[in-house]
């Protein structure tokens, strides 16, 4: 008996032994530091209002797992939005207002008790707040959760962002899906660039409309870097500091672009800026741009004159912005392109509940157009 018991505990001795241990999670986020989670995290800040889009590609419910997040640049329709999806869970997240790394409080981000910190990259330059988090044993990881498309591996944020929550698959989905449809442009441009074709120019004003003409954003940003992409030329890029600069009116008319590419939203709406987002018509939206275009400055262009006017929502998928504005740049090249089906796939195969309104908006192409300068 005592042999057969010495055997038996020996035994579970073993089996306790060869059983792995509790899994751990672990990235290196894009600063290249460890994170390392004992679980899927379950309460999460995000700096980046943008994030929360992510997290609803990402998860069914995005808001179960957020305890707190700098929403600060979203209007009431996006928020109300989101809200609707879970307004119980919603509600209980810490809804902050933070401007800059500057005003990132580690005390503030405690109160909340979250498992995990994600700061995009410009709130990654908090040092000493991301210093006393993980002294209090809180993970921080900083991700840029929104594709960079300038960038090889585009969806790095995205992919290291759903492994931390235990969504790995649909995170290599979401990444698939983007990728393919990147590939897509940036070939066809690769080709007219071997073939040395003229790429048109294009004035891009960010927040259309809520000033005289003509605001551009410089080479370096990611709405810029789109034309780019697409297979334009950015006007004024070679002479905007930072994240834009004012044109004057006469060095637009002076340029004569070829394309004009005004971002807008709900929130310069009171402006009577370019009016895109959440729950606005079309004719809203159209009227905006047709009011934006006659300004001086761009109605003496090229691009006002053959009807090449365009409007995009300033917060809108980086995907579908690109296939928009690579077939308003080549409509021949990129014929077979469609972002309204892209945008339908994205909702209909991630998103927990998808937007509903004007995302972009062309002129009234009833009139004629023609291509004379």
């Amino acid at each position: 008996m005592i042999r057969k018991w010495i055997f038996a505990t020996w035994l579970a001795a073993m089996l306790l032994i060869s059983l792995p241990a509790t899994a751990q999670i672990e990235i290196t986020d894009q600063a290249g530091r460890a994170v390392r989670l004992a679980q899927p995290a379950q309460r999460i800040f995000f700096s980046e209002p943008g994030d929360f889009t992510i997290m609803a590609m990402l998860e069914d419910n995005p808001a179960k797992r957020i305890v707190a997040w700098n929403r600060w640049r979203l209007d009431k329709h996006t928020l109300e939005h989101w809200r609707s999806i879970d307004p119980v869970a919603f509600d209980t997240i810490n809804q902050m207002v933070i401007d800059g790394p500057q005003n990132l409080s580690a005390e503030m981000l405690i109160a909340n008790q979250p498992d995990l910190v994600v700061l995009d990259r410009y709130f990654g330059n908090a040092k000493q707040t991301i210093s006393r988090l993980e002294q209090a044993g809180i993970a921080v990881a900083i991700l840029d959760l929104e594709a960079d498309l300038r960038q090889d591996n585009a969806t790095e944020g995205l992919e290291k962002m759903a492994i931390l929550i235990g969504r790995q698959e649909r995170g290599q989905q979401v990444a698939d899906f983007i990728n393919q449809h990147v590939d897509r442009i940036t070939q066809g441009v690769a080709k007219l660039k071997q073939q040395q074709s003229k790429l048109p120019t294009v004035l891009m004003e960010p927040h259309a409309g809520s000033g005289p003409c003509c605001t551009s954003v410089g080479s370096g940003v990611l709405m810029g870097d789109l034309i780019v992409m697409a297979g334009g030329q950015l006007l004024g890029s070679e002479i905007v500091q930072g994240l834009s600069s004012q044109l004057s009116a006469e060095y637009v008319i002076a340029s004569d672009p070829e394309v004009y590419i005004g971002t807008g939203g709900r929130h310069i709406e009171a402006r009577g800026g370019l009016l895109l987002g959440p729950g606005v018509e079309p004719a809203a939206s159209r009227a905006s741009l047709q009011r934006v275009t006659q300004r001086v400055g761009i109605a003496q262009t090229r691009a006002a004159r053959n009807q090449r006017t365009y409007g995009i929502w300033h917060s809108g998928y980086p995907v579908v912005n690109l296939e928009l504005i690579a077939t308003w740049l080549h409509p021949e090249l990129f014929g077979d392109v469609d972002p309204a089906a892209t945008l339908d796939q994205i909702n209909k195969r991630f998103m927990a509940k998808p937007l509903t309104g004007t995302f972009w908006i062309t002129p009234d192409t009833t009139q004629k157009h023609t291509d004379a300068p």
